[in-house]
């Protein structure tokens, strides 16, 4: 059940831009070839210019880079004490966006967390192409959120409700994938298209099957609107051109 948390007359306003490892790394990482014009079978003539990371594998029919991200289990510190690995599919039906013309705006209503966990969504090949990808830093710990179970450790967000004078929103393509450090405030799934289209993800993540420990869901109300006033403006663009 979501934690309901009044915003007053807030009004922000941001604009997605594009997802890169430079500007997401304050969140998690970014997952994606950085290298896709190169083929294995030219792994040697190349290997000066290709990443630290990267490997020749499977008899030199593959490219390996290594260690692109990591899954963080972190419910030793969680009440019930134990966290089993588990993986599964999400089918996201596209919310509108960048698919149409113009210039579009999605309003967040909803941010979550999975404190004692990262959380990686993987796309697979699906009839959408783009998705949204919002997120914010903590505040320091309140009243408002002391009933909330959370890890301690450096470089952790804390146990704080978002700052949503921070938010941030990026646009990913069907070749990115992304990991949520445990913590990490962002939104559900919004998947950018038409109707009717979808994009699927592998999931991967740790989870004890304690609601309150897997996943902390906020609501914003806004006591004199029937929506909240925090909006992501979504330029029309092709973002699997990179500029």
């Amino acid at each position: 059940m979501a934690i309901q948390v009044p915003i007053g007359d807030l009004d922000i306003q941001i604009t997605a831009e594009r997802l890169t490892q430079e500007a997401f790394s304050p969140f998690g990482d970014v997952i994606s070839n950085p290298r896709p014009d190169v083929q294995p079978s030219s792994f040697d003539a190349h290997v000066s210019s290709l990443p630290p990371n990267a490997f020749s594998a499977n008899q030199g029919s593959a490219i390996q880079y290594r260690n692109v991200s990591r899954l963080k289990n972190l419910y030793d510190q969680a009440p019930s004490g134990k966290g089993e690995p588990i993986m599964s599919i999400f089918v996201c039906a596209a919310r509108g966006g960048a698919e149409t013309t113009g210039e579009n705006t999605f309003t967040v209503r909803h941010l979550e967390r999975h404190p004692f966990t990262a959380q990686t969504f993987t796309p697979i090949k699906s009839t959408a192409s783009t998705y949204l990808v919002i997120v914010a830093p903590s505040l320091p710990p309140s009243p408002q959120d002391q009933d909330l179970p959370v890890p301690a450790g450096d470089g952790l967000p804390g146990r704080g409700f978002p700052d949503l004078g921070r938010l941030r929103a990026f646009i990913a393509t069907e070749s990115q994938a992304v990991t949520y450090g445990p913590g990490t405030w962002h939104s559900p799934m919004v998947v950018l298209g038409q109707t009717g289209t979808k994009m699927d993800f592998v999931v991967s993540q740790f989870a004890s099957g304690v609601a309150v420990e897997d996943c902390q869901l906020l609501e914003f109300v806004s006591g004199s609107r029937a929506e909240p006033l925090i909006r992501v403006k979504i330029p029309h663009r092709d973002w699997s051109i990179k500029l």
